[in-house]
């Protein structure tokens, strides 16, 4: 707008002065035109090194961006002399310079340039009249907030990965989470080997209980379905069964009672510590009348093995002598060598359990017999098989359940097995369990 007066003198201005608001302006207090708030808002945000600022409302109720900073000059002094807006600006942070008065009026050209031009020093070094206004071709403060928030992003995004990378291993490695630690394939050897020698040693005549687990592998070994009881939670001690096989679960359910109550005999053992599985014998009348059971065939295995050592038909090394005379031999195996005597001189060697850990009370039920033929009749080979024939055809209440030809101290040897459990008064009065 032209002056009316253009032969007046202007004003001079005192830098630093501020200038009383005209008399048309109805607000008591004046603000600043919203061009300038944008420059002083991109000065703000270069010297907080790219934090993030409030985004203020032009009038109509939408929000801008920063605009392009022009050069400073009159312009823009004529600018805060015309121009105002309906409210304050909005900076975040301390002042960068002293507090201006509610009515100190726009501000001045020299204050502006003192002000934008400190946006290399944080607020607290603002120096009057430093110049260093951002330069035209220089980069946006707010692209470098944008790039270091991105390289920080990507900086957490891999430490992240890095981190669950490690806690995959870490848990590949634990014990309880892998089924390839030590620990797993302990207790899966033991519950292995329980089950194999179960299915081979155990009498197909019996019922075996078992934890589900172990009666899955039972029956997957070819021992009856029908002979297997599976217990669980809520099962009462299994006494309708002759065998139970005590696995961690099924110590879990009946505590140390199931041993010292039910089956105190072990048929066999195999782990060890919180991996132990036993194959116990179990008596439906409990511990007691199973001991008494016990010693009573006892006193009749003693007998018997007295008895057969005085066949002349019949040899023994030292060892298998001290066996018979103590009584520690399976009724069975008595009953059928003495069977077997009566029709072909033999030779024993030794008795002994199939079974790694058995009880020190548990008859022994295996014999090995030598392939030498003491008559001289028949070769080794034919003598075998005669053994062999006529044992077979021995009563099937004391018929061995298998016979093989191993090696023992340096000799091969017919060895001859029969089933577990032993039972008892096979030979006198008492019943078996």
């Amino acid at each position: 707008m032209a002056d009316e007066n253009p032969g007046r003198e202007l004003p001079q201005r005192v830098r630093g002065a501020t200038r009383s608001a005209p008399p048309a302006r109805a607000p008591s207090s004046s603000v600043l035109s919203e061009d300038l708030r944008q420059r002083m808002r991109a000065a703000v945000t270069a010297e907080r090194s790219g934090a993030a600022t409030k985004q203020d409302e032009v009038p109509g109720g939408e929000e801008t961006g920063p605009e392009p900073v022009p050069p400073a000059g009159p312009e823009i002094t004529a600018r805060s002399e015309t121009t105002a807006v309906s409210k304050p600006p909005a900076v975040s942070g301390p002042p960068a310079s002293p507090a201006r008065a509610a009515n100190a009026g726009p501000m001045a050209e020299d204050e502006i340039t003192q002000w934008l031009g400190t946006t290399a020093q944080p607020p607290s070094s603002v120096r009057p009249g430093a110049a260093g206004r951002p330069q035209a071709g220089s980069p946006r403060p707010a692209g470098w907030s944008r790039a270091r928030l991105a390289a920080m992003l990507v900086v957490v995004v891999l430490f992240a990965g890095v981190l669950a990378a490690a806690a995959i291993r870490y848990s590949g490695r634990s014990p309880g989470a892998s089924p390839t630690s030590p620990a797993s394939r302990q207790a899966a050897a033991a519950r292995v080997a329980a089950a194999t020698w179960v299915a081979q040693q155990v009498s197909r005549d019996v019922v075996v209980s078992c934890d589900p687990a172990m009666c899955a592998a039972l029956k997957a070994r070819g021992f009856p379905a029908g002979k297997l009881l599976a217990v669980g939670s809520g099962s009462e001690v299994p006494v309708s069964s002759a065998v139970v096989v005590e696995t961690p679960a099924v110590l879990s359910l009946f505590g140390s009672s199931l041993a010292t109550a039910w089956a105190p005999a072990v048929l066999a053992s195999f782990g060890s510590g919180p991996y132990l599985v036993t194959v116990r014998v179990i008596d439906r009348n409990g511990s007691a009348a199973y001991r008494t059971k016990l010693n009573a065939d006892l006193a009749d295995r003693k007998a018997a093995g007295a008895a057969l050592l005085g066949d002349a038909q019949i040899s023994v090394t030292q060892l298998a002598s001290g066996q018979l005379t103590t009584g520690v031999v399976d009724s069975r195996l008595v009953l059928a060598l003495a069977a077997l005597a009566g029709h072909q001189p033999i030779s024993i060697v030794q008795f002994g359990n199939p079974g790694p850990g058995p009880s020190g009370d548990v008859p022994l039920r295996s014999v090995d017999l030598s392939e030498h033929d003491r008559a001289g009749h028949l070769s080794s080979a034919a003598y075998v098989r005669t053994l062999r024939a006529y044992l077979s055809a021995v009563d099937v209440s004391f018929r061995p359940a298998r016979m093989t030809v191993v090696p023992a101290d340096g000799q091969d040897v017919l060895r001859v097995e029969v089933t577990a459990p032993s039972p008892l008064g096979v030979i006198g009065p008492q019943s078996s369990p």
